[in-house]
């Protein structure tokens, strides 16, 4: 009997020892696993489920097998926020992009081109539109364009090309779909065209040379206005419409009609040329996280905004409300009045990378353009603050009005 208990004793501790050893694998694969997963990029992200959290998944992501739905997720929470569309680019090029965007008057196609040619979206769905194809089907509509726009009375392109010897401007109608004009710029390529707010007169510069172009009246004139980096229509009132163009500290106002140079302004600032807003109404210079508004009429400084997220790279003017769209290296979208408030009245983490270019348009829209694509915003949405995020930039949970209600209120001033 005793010694049947001894060997009871020893298998038992033997099947204690091994069990505890199990109990420390198994504790320890669990760790290990839990280790994995809490480093794991894509859980982390899951688990934050916020805009900047799948954006920097998206960085670093090149491809792998969770970018879909990264990329749905993404899009889910920036609809909450403002997010309208992402545009298609299933017809374009494996490595196509989307360039030169602008809005139709009433904000519900955008004109952009994906390489060649001109090419049109529906703001709303994001959905590649057959408008305009049997248009650009013609000749010179798959060319290569480096300047582009959309007349405000939505009937007319303008185009700008490099060419050999010299630049080409060319203008379609759409209600013909015909090419209505071409006009040789000699010795310099169209970096740039403008139309007008009458939709009559086409804007252009070059890397020195200044211009406008009438396609009804045959009328073309050339000036000169060295190191200009960008141009404007400015509808000055009582009829006068004002060709605008600014290099470095210098703002030029030529008359429209004639491009004959009425007024030279020096802005104040030390800080490099942003550029015109669409509408003419305000120069923007920036360096860094810093941004100044002036306004073109006077020369004067209307406001100064400071330490965003990221160097500041591109922005457009909402006309109706005054407020500015801004994109930063770092992808972030901000909404700022400048008449208004000395801080952003909203931001969204918008792309996954720098925002290169912002254009603004009717129902109070934005698209941004990234290397993640081209996307439409609601300018509206991201004013009213309903995101968590926007709510964390607002402890005093201040209301804020939309851009509806700031126009509206701005018409009633008047």
């Amino acid at each position: 009997m005793a010694a049947f208990l001894n060997l009871l004793e020893k298998v038992l501790t033997w099947f204690f020892c091994l069990a505890f050893a199990a109990i420390l694998i198994y504790g320890y694969m669990r760790w290990s696993h839990h280790r994995e997963v809490e480093a794991d990029p894509w859980y982390q992200a899951q688990k934050k489920n916020t805009l900047e959290a799948y954006q920097t998944f998206l960085r670093q992501c090149l491809s792998c097998p969770q970018e879909e739905a990264a990329r749905t997720a993404l899009a889910a929470l920036q609809r909450e926020d403002g997010l309208i569309s992402q545009l298609a680019r299933d017809h374009l090029p494996e490595l196509g992009a989307i360039s030169l965007p602008a809005f139709s008057l009433d904000g519900k196609r955008i004109l952009a081109t994906g390489g060649r040619g001109p090419d049109f979206w529906d703001a709303e769905t994001g959905h590649r539109d057959s408008f305009g194809d049997k248009t650009f089907a013609k000749e010179g509509g798959h060319l290569r364009v480096d300047a582009l726009d959309y007349a405000p009375n939505s009937r007319r392109i303008g185009t700008g090309l490099a060419g050999v010897e010299g630049g080409r401007l060319m203008m379609w109608d759409l209600t013909t779909e015909a090419m209505v004009g071409s006009h040789v710029v000699d010795g310099y390529d169209v970096k740039a065209v403008l139309f007008s707010s009458d939709s009559n007169w086409l804007g252009w510069r070059g890397d020195g040379p200044v211009g406008v172009w009438n396609v009804q009246s045959g009328k073309f004139f050339r000036g000169n206005h060295e190191g200009v980096q960008s141009i404007a229509f400015l509808d000055a009132g009582g009829g006068e419409l004002l060709f605008l163009t600014s290099g470095g500290r210098d703002l030029w106002a030529w008359e429209a009609s004639t491009l004959t140079l009425i007024r030279e302004s020096r802005i104040d600032s030390d800080r490099p040329l942003l550029g015109l807003s669409h509408d003419g109404r305000i120069v923007v210079y920036t360096d860094g996280r810093v941004l100044e508004a002036y306004e073109t009429a006077t020369a004067t400084q209307v406001a100064t905004l400071r330490d965003l997220e990221g160097d500041i790279l591109s922005f457009c003017r909402d006309s109706e409300t005054g407020y500015l769209a801004i994109g930063t290296r770092s992808g972030f979208l901000y909404l700022w009045d400048p008449k208004g408030s000395p801080l952003p009245i909203g931001r969204i983490a918008a792309h996954a990378g720098p925002i290169e270019v912002l254009a603004c348009g009717g129902q109070h829209r934005a698209v941004s353009v990234g290397w993640d694509g081209a996307k439409v915003w609601s300018l509206e949405k991201i004013a009213t603050g309903k995101s968590s995020d926007n709510r964390k930039e607002d402890p005093q949970n201040t209301r804020k009005s939309s851009p509806s209600e700031r126009s509206s209120s701005r018409r009633e001033q008047h």
